[in-house]
């Protein structure tokens, strides 16, 4: 976990510190203010949000069980739902490490050849920073339940980024084609909003709003709703882990 955290971690850290400075260095060229080169920074390194939790989750618990360390970990007097919520807020801990402070250095970056906003701005960005982290959370319960259900690692891990991330993702333009196909396209219906909030990737797109103010018509759901999403996929996906690690048979 420590090889993959520094890799994705310093990947993530160069790709956002690399577009701050560059839409800064630029940003009079382009006429770009701090919320705009803040709101399009976290667009680009948006892919990060979901490979970085998945990268540090996928074999929370099919890699223990592969290399038999699980039963030394049960042995313990701990309940199971304590190992899924301890191995959960661990990983989030951790990603909180790498994401709030190069989200702040990036800040600074922007602000120091943009001048720095008001007060609201900078609350906005952080508000968002939050969001990022909840969205993260909720690929890193999806992937523990992966790992739960999953026999190995490498299964864990071609669930969480096939079925999980580009699965869910997938969904809102496959019913975007079926709606097209059958004529039913005047307006978005609402099996296709539901889809598309079903992803936290795409809730954390809508939620973006929350920066830049600039709700597009084209967004299938609001930001409240994207919110409320993210918070009906994390509580699912979490006490389904909970469940099922109860009751998993270790073999």
């Amino acid at each position: 976990m420590t090889k993959r955290f520094i890799i994705i971690s310093s990947l993530y850290a160069i790709v956002f510190l690399v577009s701050v400075w560059i839409l800064s260095h630029y940003s009079g060229m382009m006429a770009l203010d701090f919320r705009t080169i803040i709101s399009n920074t976290h667009s680009y390194a948006s892919i990060f949000y979901a490979i970085l939790p998945i990268a540090l989750s996928f074999d929370l618990i099919s890699g223990e069980q592969m290399k038999k360390s699980i039963y030394l970990l049960l042995s313990k007097p701990v309940e199971r739902e304590e190992v899924v919520i301890g191995k959960i807020l661990g990983v989030i801990m951790v990603i909180c490490a790498i994401i709030i402070p190069v989200s702040t250095v990036g800040n600074l970056i922007a602000g120091a050849f943009r001048g720095f906003p008001s007060l609201d701005i900078i609350a906005r960005t952080y508000i968002y920073l939050v969001v990022v982290i909840f969205a993260c959370a909720c690929y890193v319960t999806l992937s523990m339940l992966f790992s739960i259900i999953s026999k190995t690692s490498g299964t864990s891990l071609i669930l969480s980024l096939i079925a999980g991330w580009f699965g869910l993702n997938m969904l809102y333009t496959i019913s975007l084609m079926y709606a097209f196909l059958t004529g039913n396209f005047t307006k978005i219906p609402w099996y296709t909003k539901v889809l598309y909030a079903v992803s936290p990737s795409n809730d954390l797109s809508v939620a973006l709003n929350i920066i830049s103010e600039n709700a597009s018509s084209v967004d299938p759901i609001s930001v409240p709703q994207s919110i409320v999403a993210l918070t009906i996929f994390f509580v699912t996906t979490f006490l389904l882990s909970v469940i099922l690690f109860k009751r998993k048979e270790l073999i």
